[in-house]
């Protein structure tokens, strides 16, 4: 099989009169880059699967100040997580991106040599994904002069949001003619995702033009644009879901919270479900909660009556996991119980999820006590098994969603936008975010007040944007670029945050080697925001 992709030549400067001029951090190894023939089907396989899975390490399951921030998760200790202290610090998540931008652009070079449009435009599909994670994250970014040493730029300038965001929706409505244009199939073996289903790439080619032409819709009046794309082929089921397997063993292609990367007995005990997230849905009937939560291990009982009906140990079996709870009676006489009276939040309920915003007296998280750290706590609920599994089919590295396209068109019409029925975009939104997780819509689900779509358009953008959050669950990048526009579902003064004490981040700050290696350029492109490189500046998308 021959090697793929990018070799790296390496000039490394070492002498101290090259401070001034030292190479980026991540052009330090390639100063140049040399192409080597490649196979498609090769390049197919390995963009999919390094995309697929760098997206949902660094910007989904595996990225938890993402999850904990729109209150999927909190952290079961003293987690900065919890109150966005993570997002004080330069982040260098920007390589790990950019690494894998690199392999696609010279995969775009190499396949556009040979005349190859399908392959050219699945691989354009991941470029404006990945550039778009970047974007959404840090603001400006080095879109168009980066990744170009092999042209001598080696410190490139910074584009301006309001520029980049036009030029992937132009990329991405490229890589859809192109892929319709294009006279060879995709080998179906090596199209991991979609099985060299050319409409499939079309159709994602589109949903995710429509996601970033609403994502910009508060800055560019795009309606037009909207429409447009809303009469094209789109994700409409879940076999259309934009995902791909984890595999089992490999700690790089297995889920982020499997074994195999939190120990079971370890580190993911630590990750419990958000309080938010649990409370939701339950208010909401929702059957997801017993596929996403494990019921409480001691759950706490009010009253001696409701001890006695359950008395002894019970189970319950979900999704083929089984788990074990007992009553503990709330015993007011007994010393230990009395001085945790106070932090008990939670009780005739086996479902309890963590308190957003808590990072202090974690140990007595809805009146935990005689355990010896917080990993033990048994008051409150754990994720459920199936997400400790390192490969499961409800389990997939998944990039985009059909339900989510439901409810960008859901959106578009309650604005006008486009014509149709939102209310049945909604409810379809719905129906296939459940079918996602394996459960069927319950035939009562809308006639739960909470759940029913309302008249008023402030309302229903409620409405949506509630279920929308739903259907993201451990897509942390989409939501929290989705809450950051439209602030639906209000996260800000749950728990223990207050929007005054613990102000929502949001971006990124740029890597410290920016600051460092190419200072000129970074200083310009901070300059740009309102209150410097900082957690809290608006990017243009928020300004």
């Amino acid at each position: 099989m021959k090697k793929f992709l990018i070799i790296l030549i390496g000039q490394l400067c070492i002498l101290s009169s090259c401070q001034k001029t030292a190479f980026r951090q991540d052009e330090l190894l390639a100063k140049r880059d040399a192409l080597e023939s490649a196979e498609p089907n090769l390049l197919l396989s390995s963009i999919i699967q390094k995309s697929a899975f760098l997206y949902q390490n660094k910007s989904g399951m595996g990225a938890t100040n993402l999850s904990a921030t729109v209150q999927y998760m909190q952290g079961n200790r003293n987690s900065d997580d919890n109150t966005y202290l993570n997002f004080r610090l330069p982040k260098s998540d920007l390589y790990e991106y950019t690494g894998v931008i690199k392999l696609i652009n010279a995969a775009v070079i190499n396949v556009n040599a040979k005349g190859l449009k399908t392959h050219e435009g699945v691989f354009r599909i991941f470029q404006s994904l990945l550039w778009s994670v970047v974007t959404d994250l840090y603001g400006d970014i080095f879109y168009t002069e980066g990744l170009r040493g092999q042209d001598g730029i080696l410190f490139p300038k910074f584009d301006e949001q309001k520029d980049i965001y036009p030029a992937l929706i132009q990329n991405l409505k490229d890589a859809a003619q192109l892929l319709t244009d294009g006279k060879e199939s995709l080998d179906k073996p090596s199209d991991i995702m979609f099985t060299g289903y050319k409409t499939k790439w079309i159709k994602l080619a589109n949903s995710l033009r429509l996601r970033l032409l609403i994502r910009e819709s508060n800055k560019v009046p795009n309606a037009a644009e909207i429409l447009a794309v809303s009469a094209l082929p789109l994700l409409s089921d879940v076999p259309d879901n934009a995902a791909i397997p984890y595999i089992d063993g490999d700690k790089s292609m297995a889920s982020p919270m499997g074994r195999t990367n939190l120990d079971p007995a370890g580190n993911f005990l630590i990750v419990r479900p958000c309080k938010t997230l649990v409370d939701t849905l339950k208010a909401l009937n929702d059957e997801r909660l017993k596929v996403w939560v494990a019921p409480v291990e001691k759950p706490w009982a009010a009253s001696m009556d409701s001890v006695t009906l359950n008395a002894g140990k019970r189970s319950i079996t979900v999704k083929g996991y089984t788990y074990n709870y007992q009553w503990e009676y709330i015993d007011r006489n007994n010393a230990k119980i009395k001085t945790i009276l106070p932090f008990i939040i939670d009780s005739m309920t086996t479902y309890t999820g963590y308190p957003a915003g808590v990072s202090v007296q974690v140990i007595n998280a809805n009146g935990s006590y005689d355990f010896a750290d917080t990993r033990g706590n048994y008051k409150v609920s754990m994720f459920s098994k199936l997400f400790n599994e390192n490969a499961n089919p409800l389990l997939k590295a998944t990039i985009m969603q059909a339900d989510e396209v439901q409810f960008l068109l859901a959106e578009a019409v309650v604005k006008g936008w486009i014509t149709g029925n939102a209310e049945t975009f909604y409810k379809k939104g719905v129906e296939l975010a459940m079918k996602r997780w394996g459960e069927p819509l319950p035939a009562s689900y809308f006639a739960n007040p909470l759940a029913a779509f309302p008249a008023d358009k402030t309302q229903q953008l409620a409405k949506i944007g509630l279920q929308k959050w739903l259907g993201l669950f451990m897509m942390g990048i989409e939501s929290y670029a989705d809450y950051r526009r439209t602030r639906v579902p209000f996260l800000e003064n749950n728990g223990a945050l207050s929007s005054t004490v613990n102000p929502f981040p949001l971006r990124y700050r740029y890597p410290e080697s920016e600051f460092k290696n190419n200072s000129g350029n970074y200083q310009i492109a901070i300059g740009r925001l309102d209150k410097g490189d900082i957690e809290f500046s608006k990017m243009w998308l928020v300004q």
